[in-house]
């Protein structure tokens, strides 16, 4: 039930979780890491259960307290007081997930502070109960796992009064080292951005800040054992601490590496026609879009781009037929081409839009034949119905996710009526990087810091609470005041992250990085704006540069 962290058994994080095992094979490469003792992962089973039981019928918040209030076994108890006597008090109890060997859970669960012995087993089911509270859950969700399926093993150490504390990654040759006054907690939360410094492969401190905090000494010191951790464990990052002068590891991990790199702009892409066609994809995406629209819109760029009333008196599916052939009609007309050459024709100029010929393709959208308007509005209004439709019948969850069914299985599941069942990630859209590179190469801009690599585009949501997350769409990009770890539940299927406080040491971050989501901190948007980033929700379109750590910004 209990193993020590010296334990062999510790190694394998399918019994001690991922955070465990990771610090079981540093003590064993003699790094500086305190002893401790792990509640097996196998023991969560039967609380997680219960818990997952009462999710049904109580919710988040009955999951969390069936957990919370359960009494752990006389022999479980015992096995903790028993293995534990010999760490000093205060200790610190924290989760150690088989999952959390993935950085997108960084952040997800919670740890205990200032623990005594007697409240030991309290702070275990209370580490437990963290696998149900809603952003937990939302990120389950987002990640396709079932709540009460993971397990959780919860590991008990002496807790540390830090000098100094933080975090530090291997970046190429360099090692940054991010820290702040005290336990690394505020600023791994969100809430405190810390003195960056940064150490060469020479030896070599940078960082003007970091060296007032902390001093040259410690900084290469935590540099040091964060390159020995590497070399004997495979690590490139770390969470620390340093006490009267001396480094102790917190949590290892390894994670992906930040290169900076510059921002493309392409010359091709500026001035009023790419806006416009950048405007014409953002409206009306994915696979429905780019089959129902844009083949003919194109032509006419300048259309109104407002949402539309679905068509009245007509059921969906056949909507959606009667938009199929007018779609082919309209798209024949507009390129002067019988329909399948015409078709193929407007698919062609759109791979050299995306591609490495946009001034070509831009010069033949350019000679279209412009489409009548009052047939433009009439196709809208069928295409409205039809996603009208499959939100009625609990195909998609919304609107916006209508437009990425293809019209193909559209048809399918109006013609049966019945739910799909499952509500998958939109995931990227193969028009983002077009998008991207038209909002930077005609947006405004603003600078801050690089917080996870690439670049991504979408519709700025600015998330100021719980309550405001409903506004947010697939694929838009996270704005927020600070990294804060609730965040983390938009992350599968943002196209960006963007804050104007923290730092890249956020567990935030940690999460985008796993997840392959561009991401920049501390940066000002009001001016890049042209106002606030509440007033302006909804209204902007952000291309994010996560490699130079650049934001740029147009209208929606």
């Amino acid at each position: 039930m209990i193993f020590d962290l010296d334990d062999d058994r510790c190694l394998d994080p399918g019994r001690a979780g991922a955070k465990a095992a990771w610090l079981a094979r540093g003590r064993r490469a003699g790094l500086p890491i305190l002893p401790g003792v792990v509640v097996a992962a196998d023991e969560s089973i039967p609380y997680l259960q219960a818990g997952a039981d009462a999710l049904t019928r109580r919710g988040s918040g009955g999951a969390r307290l069936v957990i919370g209030q359960a009494l752990l076994s006389e022999t479980l108890r015992g096995q903790i007081e028993r293995s534990s006597a010999h760490l000093a008090a205060p200790m610190v109890v924290r989760s150690s997930s088989p999952l959390e060997g993935s950085g997108e859970w960084s952040g997800a669960f919670t740890s205990y502070l200032e623990v005594n012995h007697a409240e030991l087993p309290k702070a275990v089911t209370g580490c437990w109960a963290s696998m149900f509270t809603v952003a937990t859950l939302e990120r389950f969700s987002a990640a396709g796992i079932e709540p009460g399926s993971a397990t959780m093993a919860v590991l008990i150490q002496t807790a540390l009064q830090p000098d100094f504390g933080g975090t530090a990654r291997i970046d190429g040759e360099d090692t940054t080292v991010i820290g702040v006054g005290g336990s690394p907690v505020p600023l791994v939360q969100g809430w405190d951005p810390g003195a960056h410094g940064r150490v060469t492969p020479t030896g070599e401190v940078l960082g003007a800040e970091a060296i007032a905090l902390m001093g040259e000494a410690i900084i290469a010191a935590v540099a040091a054992t964060l390159r020995h951790a590497r070399d004997t464990t495979g690590a490139n990052a770390c969470e620390w601490a340093v006490v009267k002068g001396e480094v102790f590891l917190l949590q290892l991990l390894r994670t992906a590496e930040i290169r900076p790199a510059e921002a493309p702009v392409i010359p091709e892409l500026t001035g009023a026609l790419p806006m416009q066609i950048a405007r014409l994809v953002r409206r009306y995406p994915g696979p429905m879009g780019e089959s129902l629209i844009l083949p003919w819109a194109v032509a006419a760029p300048e259309m109104s781009l407002e949402e539309v009333e679905p068509a009245a008196g007509i059921y969906p599916a056949e909507a959606l037929r009667i938009a199929a052939e007018h779609a082919a009609a309209m798209t024949a007309q507009v390129w002067g081409l019988p329909k399948a050459a015409a078709r193929a024709r407007a698919q062609d100029t759109f791979r050299a839009l995306r591609g490495s010929d946009p001034a070509a393709a831009l010069a033949i959208l350019q000679g279209l034949h412009p489409i009548d308007s009052e047939r433009s509005n009439f196709m809208r209004r069928l295409v409205a119905r039809v996603r009208a439709g499959l939100v009625a019948t609990g195909a998609v969850g919304d609107l916006q996710a209508a437009w990425h069914v293809e019209p193909q299985r559209a048809a399918d599941l109006l013609r049966s009526g019945k739910a799909s069942g499952d509500h998958p990630r939109i995931g990227f859209d193969r028009w983002e990087p077009f998008d991207a590179t038209v909002i930077i190469s005609n947006g405004r801009s603003a600078h801050g810091t690089s917080a996870g690599p690439g670049i991504g585009a979408g519709r700025m949501c600015y998330i100021t609470d719980q309550a405001s997350m409903t506004a947010f769409r697939p694929r838009d990009v996270v704005v927020a005041a600070r990294p804060l770890p609730s965040l983390a539940q938009l992350l599968w299927d943002a196209a960006a992250v963007v804050t104007m406080g923290g730092s890249p040491a956020a567990h935030l971050f940690e999460s985008a990085r796993a997840l392959a989501i561009p991401a920049v901190c501390g940066i000002r948007l009001d001016e890049v704006l042209e106002g606030t980033p509440a007033a302006l929700t909804g209204q902007r379109a952000l291309a994010v540069d996560g490699h130079g750590g650049s934001v740029y910004a147009m209208m929606w």
